[in-house]
Formats: C-alpha cells, structure tokens, sequence
C-alpha cells in the first residue's frame, strides 16, 4: 500500500477519533431549544449560527466578498474614487481613495452603489441596483489579494458551521485564459468548432492545475491544510462559470471550457452560467445556448452542470418565457440542479415536471436574500414550500452575500421566520446540500433515505464510535461519504449540548 493511501487513512481515522468525545443526544433537546430561540431573530440567529449546515453551493465569489473589504483594498493599494460613477480605478485625477475615510459622502456613496446595503426602494428596482452592484465594484474588487478573497468568503462559512462549498469562480490563470478566448472560431458549425478548440481546451486544462495546486496555499490562511480536502474542517470545489449575455461564438467557447474542465480537473466539479436571465439577450439565444451546451455535454465527457433556471417572475419577464424555462434547462441542458427556480409555478404541467425532478434528484438551489431583493419575491410568494411538498430535493445558499448582505445564517433565519422552517426542515435541507452536492464517491446514506445510513457505518452519531475495516475502506473511497460522516457527527455533537 502506497504512503498517500495511508496517509489519507490515517487522516480519516484521526479526525473521526477527534471527534468522539461527545454524549449522543436525541434530536428532542435541540429541538425544543430552537423552538425557545425563535421567539427573537437575536437568540434564533445565535443558535443558527452554531448548528452545522451542510454545503453552500451557489456561491458568486465576486458577489461574496463584502464591499468593505474592496474599500479596505482599495486604499491600501492607493487606488482613486470618482465621485460620479462610485467606481476606484488608477485614475490619479479622481479622489484617493483614503479621503473616503474622513469624508462620508464619498463613504456612502461606494458602500451603497457597491451593495444591497442603501438600497431603500425608490425610483430603482431591487433587481437593476442588484445587477449594477458588479459594474460599480470591480476596479475594487480587483484589488483584493487572492489569498484575502479566500480568507473572507470560506473563512466565513467555516465559521458558521459550514462543511462544504461549491465556488463559482476563476479556475484558470488569466493568461492561459485570454489566450484561450483569442480568435475564436464561428460556433456556426459545432463540430468544426470544437475540433479547433479541443487543442486549446488541452492547454487550459494543464493551465488550470498549477494554478488551483497554488490556491492549496491559501488554506492556511483559516486554519486549513487543503482547500479540496474532504477530511479537512470545511471542504472546497469550484465551478467554471458562462456568461448568458455574450455572443454565441464566445459563449460556446465558455461552454466548451467549463465542460471539458469540469470532466477533467476534479476540482472542478461543474460548469454554470451567469448574468440576468430576464435580459433580452438572455431571452434571445437561450434555445441556442441550450443547443450549445447539449452538443458539447454529449461530446466532452457528460460531467455535472448546474445551471440558473426560472430566476424570473412577470414584473421582470414576459410570461411566455416562462413556461419551459427550467424544463428546458433540464431536458435540453443537462442541469443535474437548478439555480433559484423561482417561476416553477409558470411552467407548462408544472406538476409533471416536479414529478421529474423528484424522479431524476434535480435538487433546486433556494436563494432566498436574493430572490427577495431581486425579485421581490419572498413569504408566500416563494415556491420553497412547492419544491418541498411536491417531493424536490432543496437545499439553502446565499447566492451573493457580500452584495446581499447576508450570510448562510441568515438565510437559515429568514428560512424560519419568513418561510416557517422547522428544525427538522433545516436538518433534511442540510443533508441535502451534501447528498446532491457534486463531490464524487458513494453516499453516507442509502437509497436517499437519511435514517437508513449504510450499516457499516450506522453507528457513526454515538460517543466513541470508530469504523471497522469495512467501514474505513468505504470512507477511504468517498469524498462525499467522508464529509456527510463529518456532518452528522458535528451536528450530533451539536444536539448534545441541548
């Protein structure tokens, strides 16, 4: 047996015996000391933010990190302010940057156009002030050290009890990517244009693994080993993303790296595309993009996608487009899970297509700050109980929690107060973002029932519990099954102090 092997083994059991000094409880203590937390948002919010919670999947790193990090960013690199457009650039006629701190004017006027955090209504929609956010904060943004991006956004999930996230973010050095976006060919014929692009797809690929083994580096910067770790205290993979509103020989190229990248880096878990999905351009070329996507699935390898679907609602979109947009998504895109899902109400036989759903383990990625603010879409305007009831797998994300505001925390809160989710309800949608998460390897869990855990491993929630030679050799096998094992030890430990 070669010395990774049992290093890895050796990794394992060491984390399980750490966390075997616990008392098992049943779920009744826990239980009744959140029902005493929700009399307040304060004492709910503390309790929330010690329970485990599963996996973040829908994350926008760029809309992740606060905007006062950017400002931070921004005066120490000596960058400069415009007044008028709220943007930092290198532009030494403007304002520097550091007379934001003693000038509020100028304060408020980036951290509000940077974020959710003045919008107030008014003349500007929630959805334009949200989207406009992103063409206001990149020069800052661009400040921010990797390292620090890094530090901020998994550190803050791992401090609320996080153990695993989906990150939808660079994955290749921007120099093997500009040049892989450099004369691209017509995506007229498909075939024609992938055999051009596959010895570029190739460079890309080789591209991208030093660079993600050099992010291995900003582990230590919370307390971590390894960023793609499953046995390490909150794990990471990464999602290549496409742009819904560029032109279709630049959004094939897109497509074509994300897939091949994603069946190929496994780091890489899945390809995703981003931008409004009520913007005419969206509208436009969606079937083209869906045809896109379809050829290069079935060409490069079949792997994982996870595509935004339904983020609509009729004060943003016509009704028409509304009526097949996440079937579409699923029977002609291939999305094994659906970003916000919002208009499921709208489709054509929506009954039958949750059936679907609920058959094939499309599981719907809640949003809820978002869909609020964007949307304005929240209470009993909100499809969550629909998903639920209809049987689809749905687990809570934060989206964008820098321009949001908000944290995973927060989106368990406003999951209770404004959607009235029990502890059980937060519990199975935590299980959720594991079981349909995209790690590889088998899961914890047989036949998607969470109360029948493999034997092998059945006894894994009580005090001093370690595996059996039969039970190590499945968790050396499983990312997945490692990090589900991670959870539900830490929330029965969790459970324990109630």
């Amino acid at each position: 047996m070669n010395e990774s092997v049992l290093s890895t083994r050796g990794l394992a059991a060491a984390f399980l015996l750490a966390l075997g000094a616990f008392v098992f409880a049943d779920e009744a203590g826990a239980m009744r000391a959140f029902a005493k937390a929700s009399r307040t948002e304060p004492e709910l919010f503390v309790f929330l933010k010690n329970m485990p919670k599963g996996g973040d999947l829908h994350v926008h790193v760029s809309g992740a990190v606060y905007s006062d990090a950017m400002l931070d960013a921004a005066i120490e690199k000596g960058m400069f302010f415009d007044p008028e457009t709220a943007q930092f650039s290198n532009d030494a006629s403007k304002v520097p940057a550091k007379k934001l701190l003693t000038d509020n004017q100028l304060l408020y006027r980036f951290l509000n156009a940077a974020s959710m955090r003045g919008w107030m209504g008014g003349g500007q929609s929630g959805h334009d002030h949200f989207f406009s956010t992103f063409g206001i904060f990149g020069g800052a943004l661009s400040a921010v050290p990797a390292g620090d991006v890094i530090a901020e956004v998994v550190g803050r999930a791992k401090a609320q009890h996080e153990q695993y996230m989906e990150l939808m973010m660079g994955v290749t050095p921007g120099a093997a990517t500009n040049a892989y976006f450099q004369n691209l060919p017509s995506s007229a014929d498909m075939d024609k244009a992938l055999d051009t692009l596959k010895p570029k797809l190739e460079e890309l690929l080789k591209s991208s693994k030093p660079f993600l083994d050099e992010r291995e580096k900003f582990a230590n910067r919370i307390g971590q080993t390894s960023m793609t770790g499953p046995n390490q205290p909150i794990t990471v993979r990464y999602i290549w993303s496409c742009n819904r509103l560029d032109a279709p020989d630049t959004f094939f190229a897109e497509a074509a790296a994300g897939i091949y990248l994603a069946a190929n880096e496994p780091r890489i878990v899945a390809m995703n595309m981003v931008a409004p999905e009520d913007h005419p351009l969206s509208r436009k070329n969606f079937d083209l993009q869906m045809a896109q996507i379809d050829f290069l699935w079935k060409k490069l390898g079949r792997p994982n996608l996870t595509l935004h679907g339904g983020e609509l609602t009729p004060a943003i979109s016509p009704t028409d487009t509304m009526r097949n947009r996440i079937r579409k998504t699923i029977e002609v895109g291939h999305a094994k899970r659906i970003g916000h899902g919002v208009s499921i109400a709208w489709e054509d036989d929506a009954d039958g297509l949750m059936a679907k759903m609920k058959k094939e383990g499309i599981a719907v990625e809640i949003c809820l700050t978002s869909n609020a603010s964007i949307l304005g879409v929240s209470g009993q305007q909100h499809p969550l109980h629909l998903y639920r009831d209809r049987g689809v797998p749905v687990f809570l994300n934060t989206d964008d929690e820098g321009v949001s505001r908000s944290t995973l925390t927060l989106e368990w809160v406003k999951a209770v107060k404004d959607q009235g989710m029990t502890y059980r309800d937060l519990v199975d949608m935590a299980r959720n973002s594991l079981e349909y998460s995209f790690l590889k390897g088998d899961s914890l869990y047989q036949d998607g029932r969470y109360d029948r855990i493999r034997p092998s491993l059945a006894g894994c929630r009580t005090q001093g519990w370690t595996p059996s030679a039969e039970a190590q050799k499945l968790i050396d096998a499983s990312p997945k099954m490692q990090v589900q094992l991670r959870f539900e030890r830490e929330l029965a430990a969790f459970e324990a102090r109630y």
